[in-house]
């Protein structure tokens, strides 16, 4: 369907603007997260469901996103940027690294919540105060991606570089 006035979708041959719409759909399942919390106890079948899929979205897609920055984008940048830029980089590592330990408990207590017959109100709580750290945390850092790395991404990379990146994103979802 050919929508007036809408962008073109971002494919792997523009990796770069292809992983700030992956931002985007990274945004939404953590929305999801949260906002299922608040439907466990009165839609416990729609709640689960909205979870499970926005789990292994993040599970599939999203590790290949942050793989692909990691092992495709960080690397051919690194020589390329200032001692203040690589820093950068370096502490948007350490964020997948402290989102990727929240998630784990955020899956932890999905699965703690899925398998109660009656869930408690603590452990939504708990669930949700989890669904919304790293939604936090992921919001701050997709902001600084798309504020900063995406334009020092856009000025460093030449396109052979470019084309290397598409390849291996390629070859990672083969």
């Amino acid at each position: 369907m050919i929508q007036i006035g809408a962008a073109p979708s971002a494919t792997i041959d523009s990796p770069i603007e292809h992983l700030m719409a992956c931002h985007r759909r990274i945004e939404q399942r953590l929305d999801t997260l949260v906002d299922a919390a608040g439907h466990i106890e009165n839609d416990r079948i729609a709640a689960f469901t909205a979870i499970a899929h926005s789990l292994h979205f993040l599970d599939t897609s999203g590790a290949l996103h942050t793989e692909d920055e990691e092992a495709s984008l960080f690397p051919r940048l690194r020589g390329k940027l200032s001692s203040a830029e690589v820093a950068f980089v370096e502490s948007l590592e350490a964020q997948h690294t402290e989102a990727e330990s929240i998630f784990a408990e955020l899956k932890r207590l999905a699965l703690q919540l899925e398998a109660e017959d009656a869930c408690s109100p603590l452990l939504i709580d708990q669930y949700r105060g989890c669904a919304e750290g790293l939604r936090s945390l992921y919001r701050a850092h997709i902001q600084a991606e798309d504020e900063n790395l995406t334009p020092l991404a856009k000025r460093c990379l030449d396109d052979a570089e470019i084309a290397g990146i598409s390849r291996e994103m390629r070859e990672r979802r083969a």
